[in-house]
């Protein structure tokens, strides 16, 4: 999946409450982007850097203190150090900050989503009201950022409380690690998870509701158009729709997998990740859980795995590969936790 800069800001807005963003680590995205941003107000330039990592064009060394002089602006590694300062540029202190109200009248335009404000309530915003054909209005929030899963679940059981019998649909970032236990809680819940990511990659937010809600009377005998793709779990099954043509699958392991797969297009995942999906392990929400006791297949895989990896160490002590040693024991210690 190609990365974007909206795409960018919103993983960083997942993992710190008021990121602020240098112009130089921006530069590798087209300008276009960025002015589309700043046009919008969703980035808006804030005050200059006064501490910043050293610029990739210039030669290595540490984090730079920004100082101004009469002679333009130097940056020095030290503050006891003013000998061999090192000339910088504007682009080099040049900083952004995200609006987050902007962000949500975005996230409201792009979705036909009925509010307004953004009022941040321990990491909710309310966005409003969306009306579902054939299912009514849902309530959507918007969670930010998402540290931790219990943090993340806290979030959920709030909305739980707080919607009544309304249905909510909570927006993040990216997916969210949980356990099998968080999995149970998020099910029970009834708070409906969808990513922005996604959206993110084609520089949109808007999601494919579709594959957000399941609508009253959607089944197998509905008809879709040749190019509709979905993989959604609905309950403890799947509804699979590819070339128009809808399946139901019965919800397992390996459904799990190939979800991850699907929510990581393009992008390289290494076996022993791929395992750890089904037991919260990787940082992507699977909605439902396909329980905590493995299949006798996935067991088998896992034996295996183990055998290999034994040989493999072998080979690694043998070439005194150590790195490849710790990632292998890593990994042996995951496999046989499960």
């Amino acid at each position: 999946m190609t990365e974007t800069l909206l795409g960018f800001i919103l993983e960083r807005l997942d993992q710190i409450e008021n990121p602020v963003f240098l112009h130089r680590e921006l530069e590798r995205f087209p300008d276009e982007d960025l002015r589309a941003l700043q046009s919008e107000g969703i980035l808006r330039e804030t005050s200059k850097a006064t501490e910043i990592p050293r610029p990739a064009h210039l030669p290595a060394g540490g984090d730079l203190i920004v100082r101004q002089s009469s002679k333009g602006l130097f940056g020095v590694a030290d503050e006891d150090d003013y000998f061999d300062p090192v000339p910088l540029t504007d682009d080099d202190v040049r900083q952004y900050e995200v609006s987050l109200a902007k962000l949500a009248a975005r996230t409201r335009r792009d979705n036909g989503i009925n509010g307004t404000g953004c009022a941040i309530h321990n990491g909710l915003i309310p966005l409003g009201q969306k009306a579902i054909e054939g299912m009514g209005t849902v309530d959507v929030f918007l969670s930010l950022p998402n540290e931790d899963e219990a943090t993340f679940l806290s979030r959920c059981q709030r909305l739980e409380r707080s919607s009544g019998s309304a249905k909510v649909v909570l927006l993040t970032p990216r997916g969210v690690s949980v356990s099998p236990e968080g999995r149970r809680i998020l099910d029970s819940s009834g708070v409906l998870v969808a990513f922005l990511m996604v959206a993110a990659a084609n520089r949109t937010l808007a999601l494919d509701w579709d594959r957000v809600v399941v609508r009253p009377g959607i089944g197998l005998a509905t008809e879709y158009p040749k190019d509709k793709c979905i993989f959604q779990k609905q309950g403890k099954t799947w509804l699979v729709v590819y070339d128009g043509t809808p399946r139901s699958v019965r919800d397992s392991v390996g459904m799990t997998y190939i979800c991850r797969l699907l929510q990581s297009s393009g992008q390289d995942i290494h076996a022993a990740t791929l395992r750890g999906v089904g037991f919260g392990k990787d940082n992507t929400i699977v909605l439902g859980t396909a329980g905590e006791v493995i299949d006798d297949q996935a067991r088998r895989e896992y034996k295996e795995r183990l055998d290999e990896i034994e040989e493999e160490l072998a080979e690694a002590e043998d070439n005194n590969d150590l790195a490849r040693k710790e990632s292998l024991n890593k990994e042996r210690i995951m496999l046989s936790e499960e």
